[in-house]
């Protein structure tokens, strides 16, 4: 897999492959150690039509054709983006449960409660954990 084909991948990953979200590409060409190519990682991906630029400088969509181009590389991306959709959609179930306690909390701030609403934070920094091993 070449560099582009890297790049679009972690683009697809970030995304969940929706065409509907923004991602700044310089910092994910950042993170994937090719920052002195961005220009050129930049050019191809755009040239290609697997992204599209945004109003916003160095944000950009990948596109149907970018999505497709990752499907057709191979990889078995479908089931990493739902893994990661399934571990921030718990995340987020979690976090809604953490603000009900953190509310319980303020109104009644015993030692139980307390203790109910540490157990919830660790429960999300596993997720989080879980997440982050995921992407």
């Amino acid at each position: 897999m070449d560099v582009y084909q890297k790049v679009l991948l972690k683009l697809y990953q970030v995304t969940g492959g929706k065409d509907s979200y923004t991602v700044d590409l310089k910092d994910l060409v950042k993170g994937q150690g090719f920052l002195g190519n961005y220009n050129e990682i930049f050019q191809m991906l755009n040239g290609q039509g697997w992204i599209a630029e945004t109003p916003k400088a160095n944000f950009v969509r990948i596109t149907h054709w970018g999505v497709k181009e990752v499907k057709k590389s191979g990889n078995n991306l479908p089931d990493l983006t739902q893994i990661v959709t399934r571990e921030a959609t718990r995340l987020i179930s979690e976090t809604k449960q953490l603000l009900i306690l953190l509310e319980e909390f303020a109104s009644d701030a015993s030692n139980e409660n307390f203790l109910q609403l540490e157990k919830k934070l660790n429960e999300i920094n596993r997720a989080i954990e879980k997440l982050k091993s995921s992407v």
